[in-house]
């Protein structure tokens, strides 16, 4: 495995998710998780505990970066494996989101849809961004 490659390819997946995130969950979905306030915690408490997101979103990077890396193959084209990587990881956490979170907090559907879209979406972009990276240089 390419350290520095991988470093790269986790620092450009976890930049990704983390804009991608304040769109879906900031943005599109504010007003499902307005609806729903009395589920999450409040914004002080939240916003003091963003660091702790980020961190979680950095490592996932990482680790996306890294298992990719372990399963790259030499030879094909890095956008294809990445996207194909990506939207398997994506549809691996859209279960968790439908048949966990959706079934133990009272939550629209609609908001559990965002969140397999916000997923799947996410992880595309990271796949991309990793498959571009994650390949040998010319």
């Amino acid at each position: 495995m390419n350290t520095k490659r991988w470093v790269e390819a986790g620092g450009a997946a976890f930049a990704v998710t983390f804009v991608l995130d304040m769109i879906v969950h900031g943005k599109l979905l504010m007003g499902l998780y307005e609806q729903t306030a009395s589920v999450w915690r409040g914004k002080g408490e939240s916003h003091e505990m963003m660091w702790l997101m980020a961190l979680g979103q950095l490592l996932f990077g990482l680790v996306f970066a890294w298992i990719y890396a372990k399963g790259y193959e030499a030879g094909k084209p890095g956008l294809g494996q990445g996207l194909r990587y990506g939207f398997l990881i994506g549809l691996l956490l859209s279960i968790i989101d439908v048949s966990i979170w959706y079934v133990v907090l009272p939550i629209p559907f609609a908001l559990a849809a965002g969140w397999v879209a916000g997923a799947l979406v996410d992880c595309l972009a990271a796949g991309a961004v990793v498959g571009l990276i994650y390949r040998p240089r010319r």
